[in-house]
């Protein structure tokens, strides 16, 4: 009776050891916030010309009133990163001639033209590549600084509108290739 009585003191011992042993838990409990901001791709379309003096940038009016066959006006179009990124930047122009209400006739747009930089811009499909990664805060090289109207334009466009169009889109340039051209994210053009 003795051994029972001790083997039962033994359990019972046993199951409260083990009892206390699973009511004891060291613990700790903690939470971390991390804050990670992504970096933005923002762009200026800037359009400036040459003051009458030939030296000074002014803001491009877009009213040009009075222009004549053979005349170039200045029109310089450059593209700023706004952004905290470097960008692959690419424009496009979209040019139009309204013709004045008591005027009929097919336009021809090869009249207007633009002194087109091809050193520093690639053409492809429409587009004008700019060739080089341009870093944030930095300007691109001008597109084009002159709008040619040729001396070869009729009576047909007295009072007529000519217009250019000037898109500018840009992706990060930040593992995405090593051209504008074949970086991917371009917005979807028709």
């Amino acid at each position: 009776m003795k051994r029972k009585i001790l083997v039962c003191a033994l359990i019972i011992g046993v199951l409260a050891v083990s009892a206390l042993g699973t009511l004891a838990y060291f613990t700790s409990e903690d939470t971390a916030t991390n804050v990670v901001t992504a970096g933005n791709v923002k762009i200026e379309l800037k359009e400036n010309a040459l003051s009458e003096d030939g030296e000074t940038l002014v803001p491009f009016e877009n009213d040009q009133i009075g222009i004549m066959p053979g005349t170039e006006v200045s029109k310089i179009v450059t593209v700023e990163n706004t952004g905290n990124q470097p960008a692959f930047i690419r424009i496009k122009l979209d040019k139009n001639i309204i013709l004045a209400e008591d005027k009929t006739g097919e336009t021809d747009l090869s009249l207007i033209t633009c002194d087109l930089n091809l050193k520093d811009w690639t053409e492809k499909d429409g587009w004008y590549y700019y060739n080089a990664a341009l870093p944030a805060g930095e300007e691109t090289v001008p597109i084009f600084t002159k709008v040619k109207f040729a001396d070869e334009m009729s009576n047909m466009y007295q009072n007529s509108k000519a217009e250019i169009k000037i898109n500018a889109e840009a992706v990060q340039s930040a593992n995405n290739g090593d051209s504008a051209i074949g970086a991917a994210g371009w917005p979807e053009t028709e």
